[in-house]
């Protein structure tokens, strides 16, 4: 066999291939061989139908078979001769498998492009996270209690910031009664409907009454059949009832963590919102660390890698549709094709510095890890630790790892556990 290759495009491999015809006509004669071990044909005892019999019948379907095994064969050696490694589905065109000539074709695949970073070692981007302010824990410490808090009925009219559970009596749309609404399934809070009608409507009402709407409905409405519509509502109020939050009181102090003081409580909370700024400035400097090596460093991207990036996302698109018509892949792959290039791009510059440093997970780390997520599910540690090796976890655990050390590395930050 002989293989030429040549790069008509830095992702693209093209390869010429001839096999010598003595290759080819010993190839159909082990597969006639083949059929008379396996054919059965009337008048003849089994393995014993003459060669020229099962030539004259089948020959043709045999070179087909032959020739196509022969491409298969040939195409894979010449990819391991010539250290190629493909990346999407080889096309094959300009076969010539006449009889009597030695077999030719040419075998256009997808490789990815060999590469080289740099200036990723005088990058000076740096997590900068912003200070947090006392406005901020108090905030925070608001939104906690407001999660804390209880909903309790009252005997009185109904305000903005009620919450009250409602009913439909009747609803007609353009003339035309709707029967198919259903009554909400949590309480509506006064003062937050994107319909004025409806907030304006209902307060001032107490639990039993029945209260007539006209109301217009948004053109961007989530219910296309009532988007831009007029409506005339009869609506039950079963029930009011106003949000009462926790006091900051040892009893909730206990509830969030024993702790021994509002002030203690509010450092936690300081803490964490400081824990989770600087997890956004490392995203924020990671980000622009690889926007710049992908600026600085230009290179190609095979478009197979494109496909099976769009083909995933359509499928996951699919999924979560649910009754919905799902987008077109056309439209999968005009929001998500710069995504796509992105996320290749950042993958392969990241191994070839994680490569170029000897960046890698220690095995001490991978089973830190694996023992955080034996305690966040409550198992055993070597348990699950058997368990991802073999579902293949601890691969994705050790490659997450590398790539987290590699980020690291780039915006100087210090190596941690």
């Amino acid at each position: 066999m002989k293989a030429t290759v040549s790069q008509p495009e830095a992702w693209q491999r093209r390869i010429e291939v001839e096999v010598p015809e003595e290759e080819v006509k010993g190839a159909f004669e082990e597969k006639v061989k083949k059929y008379r071990r396996d054919i059965k044909l009337p008048g003849f005892r089994p393995g014993k139908v003459p060669g020229g019999i099962i030539k004259a019948r089948y020959g043709p379907a045999i070179r087909a078979e032959v020739v196509e095994e022969l491409v298969q064969q040939s195409y894979e050696r010449a990819c391991q001769e010539n250290n190629i490694e493909p990346v999407g589905l080889a096309k094959v065109h300009d076969l010539n498998a006449e009889e009597g000539t030695p077999l030719s074709f040419t075998v256009d695949t997808e490789v990815d492009p060999e590469i080289e970073i740099k200036g990723y070692d005088k990058l000076k981007i740096r997590p900068t996270p912003k200070k947090i302010k006392q406005d901020q824990v108090n905030e925070a410490l608001g939104e906690l209690q407001d999660r804390m808090s209880s909903l309790i009925d009252v005997d009185r009219p109904s305000q903005k910031g009620d919450f009250l559970t409602i009913e439909y009596v009747s609803v007609i749309v353009d003339g035309e009664p709707r029967t198919d609404l259903r009554n909400p399934q949590y309480p509506v809070e006064l003062g937050r409907s994107n319909i004025k009608e409806v907030d304006k409507g209902l307060t001032g009402h107490t639990a039993g009454e029945v209260v007539d709407l006209s109301v217009k409905f948004p053109r961007n409405h989530s219910d296309e059949y009532l988007a831009g519509k007029s409506s005339d509502m009869k609506i039950r109020i079963t029930k009011v009832q106003e949000k009462r939050m926790p006091e900051l009181n040892e009893e909730f102090l206990r509830e969030m963590g024993d702790f021994d003081s509002v002030d203690a409580l509010k450092e936690s909370i300081r803490e964490d919102l400081e824990k989770k700024e600087l997890e956004r400035a490392k995203n924020e400097a990671y980000n622009k660390v690889i926007d710049t090596l992908i600026k600085n460093n230009p290179f190609e991207v095979p478009p197979a890698r494109i496909e099976r990036y769009i083909d995933y996302m359509a499928e996951e698109a699919a999924k979560y549709s649910r009754d919905e018509q799902p987008p077109s892949r056309e439209e999968i792959e005009q929001k998500y094709h710069e995504s796509a290039v992105r996320t290749f791009k950042r993958r392969r510059i990241i191994d070839y510095i994680a490569d170029k440093e000897k960046i890698k997970a220690t095995q001490e780390e991978v089973d830190n890890q694996i023992r955080r997520m034996a305690e966040m599910y409550d198992r055993q540690f070597d348990e699950l630790k058997q368990v991802f090796r073999r579902n293949g976890t601890t691969n994705r655990i050790r490659a997450d790892i590398r790539e987290q050390k590699t980020l690291d590395f780039l915006t100087g930050e210090p190596a941690k556990d």
